[in-house]
């Protein structure tokens, strides 16, 4: 239930929390009309470019990503350099789009390191994948065993398995089957100990970080 004192920011991010979309839209829009915020940008932005709550408006998704990015938001950093890569809803340029990634990777954001991973060498993309994986980004996990896993299979099998562990993730449970069939039962074994000392240190580190 939304409090009679709440702002019109707040009754739009609880509403974005409890997945009333059209709700959250209407508050959000509202919201950003009388003051610019990062946060209230950055998720009516999220409802914009997935069509949440109304009709899929990525030019608009785009511009709300901008305004939350230039207030330091770094999920909207990345998600404006995903925006200018691919040039959904604003002129394609993949140099500012690298900047952005870069500026909110060095603010921590796993996602940022992911998506500059896709525009990097294979060396610096494992780099990057490993650390965004290493705080729990089950995608860059996923990647990151389809990058090294010609070179080194019971590498990427222990990041799938890591993958399962901390998400229950049914792609990775996938790709491990595949990659299992492979390999001895000593080698299964060795990666399945593997992912589990990794889910372990990612668990640890985010209640840390809570």
């Amino acid at each position: 239930m939304f409090g009679l004192g709440q702002s019109k920011l707040d009754k739009g991010l609880d509403a974005f929390g409890s997945k009333g979309w059209k709700r959250a839209r209407r508050f959000l829009t509202e919201a950003l009309e009388e003051e610019e915020t990062a946060n209230g940008a950055y998720h009516l932005g999220l409802l914009y470019w997935r069509g949440l709550g109304g009709p899929r408006d990525h030019r608009a998704a785009a511009e709300c990503f901008r305004v939350a990015s230039e207030h330091g938001h770094a999920a909207a950093q990345t998600a404006f350099g995903v925006a200018l890569r691919s040039g959904a809803g604003v002129a394609k340029d993949k140099e500012k789009a690298r900047a952005l990634f870069r500026t909110a990777m060095g603010a921590g954001d796993p996602e940022a390191m992911a998506q500059l991973a896709t525009m990097s060498e294979p060396e610096e993309a494992r780099r990057l994948l490993t650390r965004a994986s290493e705080q729990g980004h089950v995608s860059a996990m996923r990647h990151l065993a389809d990058l090294v896993v010609a070179r080194d299979p019971i590498e990427a099998l222990s990041w799938l398995y890591c993958a399962v562990s901390i998400a229950a993730d049914e792609a990775a449970r996938k790709q491990a089957r595949i990659i299992a069939k492979e390999l001895s039962a000593r080698d299964i074994e060795d990666a399945q100990k593997a992912g589990r000392t990794y889910a372990k240190a990612i668990e640890r580190n985010l209640k840390g970080a809570r």
